[in-house]
């Protein structure tokens, strides 16, 4: 037996795992990746199933808020609430912020400096106002419902500076697209107002939802995906977060809209529907509370127990985003700062 051979043998259960969680590399997994299962609807039935699970655990879910914020969260896949804190707690909190100095990660997008800092249990008690933030029970439930399993997510802060004196690198980020096969959220409490000066966030309502048109895109970006060498296309992403053309989108039937908001917005998003960070039009800065909640999609249930499994979540993703560090920090994709935000 060759190297290769024991190699493949070695990572096939890590393949099978990631077939039943939230993988999605076609690239690194040639399970997920292979053409001849997808071309039979392997990934097509990966997405309906998900689908079909999360739908299922927000209906067990339906009490956490009021039924006008769920029917507009299944139908548009988003939630806006303006003015969420009081006036307040808004200027303690945006107080707090941009008065932090412990300072944290930065990389570059574009021409965009993105800095962020991970909101860990030990961090917060260091800030009073983000931990009521954090605790506060409208927030909670709006999370633990639209993430379809009922945890707190993963808290940071996020401070944009567009255009920025940097080198240009490509930018993810402004193109239009999914990030990932499954329904999973993120949320934005904006610290700034946003517009095209600053670059608002772009998203296509009802394009979280399953139709025949979406069905058949996902089912040929799958085929596209599986291909190896010269048959890829270079400049498409294969790491399972698909792009999507402007012609695609009217082929589906849908129209992307710019979210202008006052400071104090707090948007949540489905962000398997499409969506992307708008252009800034000049040297501007844009800072958020950033949430996120990705879980395994083919788990039909969810935590009885919502403080303790994110306690747990938050010290695993502690760990994960010390081993990227290394990785990261090698190759010169990202630095640490030390000090206050950039504003």
């Amino acid at each position: 037996m060759n190297s290769r051979f024991l190699k493949k043998i070695y990572l096939l259960p890590k393949w099978l795992l990631e077939l039943v969680s939230w993988g999605k590399s076609f690239k690194n997994n040639p399970i997920i990746g292979s053409f001849g299962l997808n071309r039979c609807g392997l990934h097509v039935a990966r997405v309906v199933i998900a689908h079909g699970l999360f739908r299922f655990r927000l209906l067990l879910l339906s009490p956490l808020i009021p039924a006008e914020d769920r029917r507009h969260f299944r139908k548009y896949g988003f939630v806006l609430k303006h003015s969420f804190l009081s006036s307040d707690n808004f200027e303690k909190l945006a107080h707090e912020l941009q008065s932090y100095e412990n300072g944290g990660r930065e990389f570059v997008e574009g021409t965009t400096l993105t800095q962020r800092v991970f909101l860990t249990g030990a961090e917060r008690e260091k800030m009073p106002s983000i931990r009521a933030l954090i605790e506060n029970p409208k927030l909670d439930r709006l999370m633990r419902y639209c993430s379809s399993k009922n945890r707190r997510p993963l808290y940071y802060v996020e401070n944009l500076c567009n255009h920025a004196n940097v080198v240009p690198r490509p930018d993810p980020q402004r193109d239009m697209h999914a990030d990932t096969f499954h329904p999973c959220v993120k949320g934005w409490l904006y610290l700034d107002a946003t517009d095209d000066l600053n670059g608002p966030f772009v998203y296509v309502p009802g394009s979280h939802r399953l139709s025949w048109r979406r069905l058949k895109w996902e089912y040929r970006q799958s085929l596209e995906a599986s291909k190896r060498g010269e048959a890829r296309d270079p400049q498409r992403y294969w790491d399972g977060s698909f792009r999507v053309t402007t012609a695609d989108l009217e082929e589906m039937g849908f129209e992307s809209k710019a979210l202008h908001v006052p400071a104090n917005t707090l948007l949540v998003a489905n962000v398997y529907g499409f969506h992307r960070r708008g252009e800034a039009r000049e040297p501007s800065h844009r800072m958020t509370v950033w949430m996120q909640a990705r879980d395994n999609p083919f788990n039909p249930l969810f935590t009885l127990w919502p403080s303790s499994t994110a306690a747990v979540f938050e010290w695993g993703w502690s760990k994960v985003l010390q081993k990227l560090d290394k990785a990261k920090l090698a190759s010169g994709e990202q630095r640490n700062f030390v000090g206050k935000f950039t504003r």
